[in-house]
């Protein structure tokens, strides 16, 4: 009796615990009901590739990659208009204000004064241009080089779109792992769980050892070691997808 209790509180622990994570973050969904040492983990999140598509749509780190592109792009752009930089523009707008006094003799000893007042507006533009040799000879290497970033920029991209490719499929398959061997850790946590409390019955009738009795107890408490990290291996696996794809599942609701 003792030992089906002690499953008992087990099963009721780990049913808590799967309901109570996968109410983190999103709303309960009581319709459905999931048992990971039952069901199949795969027919209940998306595909592969859907998981793949999220990734890289919500993954800072391409986000991050799209601005390195981005910017090589601009910095193409800079250096085909380089050469505008030796290009001026000069102007000067002026006013001057002149009085003038005259005095005039003619030949019969008149004298005439004339008073003359001069207004000018003066304006003037000038352009000009200046064309150093290293601008001439070497614009063509740094404008080739601008548009080598803007190739590497995108390789950098399109590598780290594999790795996040390879990540996901890495962490999609380590999902299924871990829910094998979860059910496994259950199954032996059942099988030793009977063997204990056949050998506490044989013991008491005389039928084994203390140290058969011993060994029986410690492959009981493996067991339940053993399906304790397979569970919170499985939790590790399932969070971390989640993480890296960017979206909740909402699977894990509830379990019967």
């Amino acid at each position: 009796m003792k030992t089906r209790l002690t499953g008992l509180i087990l099963v009721s622990l780990l049913t808590l615990s799967f309901a109570s994570f996968g109410q983190t973050g999103v709303e309960k969904d009581t319709t459905v009901t999931f048992n990971p040492l039952i069901d199949d983990i795969m027919q209940r999140i998306p595909p592969l590739e859907d998981l793949i598509d999220s990734a890289m749509v919500h993954s800072p780190f391409l986000k991050v990659k799209d601005a390195d592109v981005a910017m090589a792009r601009y910095r193409v752009k800079t250096a085909r208009r380089d050469w505008m930089q030796n290009l001026y523009t000069d102007g000067m707008i002026s006013t001057d204000i002149w009085d003038a006094l005259t005095n005039n003799k003619t030949n019969l000893g008149d004298a005439n004064t004339i008073l003359s007042l001069q207004n000018n507006n003066r304006y003037q533009l000038s352009m000009s241009f200046r064309l150093p040799l290293d601008d001439l000879w070497d614009r063509r290497n740094r404008v080739k080089t601008a548009i080598k970033d803007v190739e590497k920029a995108m390789a950098v991209k399109e590598n780290e779109i594999l790795e996040l490719r390879k990540l996901i499929i890495v962490q999609y398959n380590q999902l299924l792992v871990t829910q094998k061997k979860l059910k496994i850790a259950n199954d032996n946590v059942t099988t030793n769980a009977l063997q204990k409390e056949m050998g506490d019955k044989e013991f008491l009738n005389g039928q084994t050892t203390l140290y058969e009795l011993a060994n029986i107890n410690e492959m009981n408490r493996k067991a339940i070691t053993d399906f304790e990290e397979a569970r919170n291996a499985f939790y590790n696996a399932y969070m971390i997808l989640q993480e890296i794809a960017g979206i909740k599942f909402n699977v894990i609701n509830k379990i019967e």
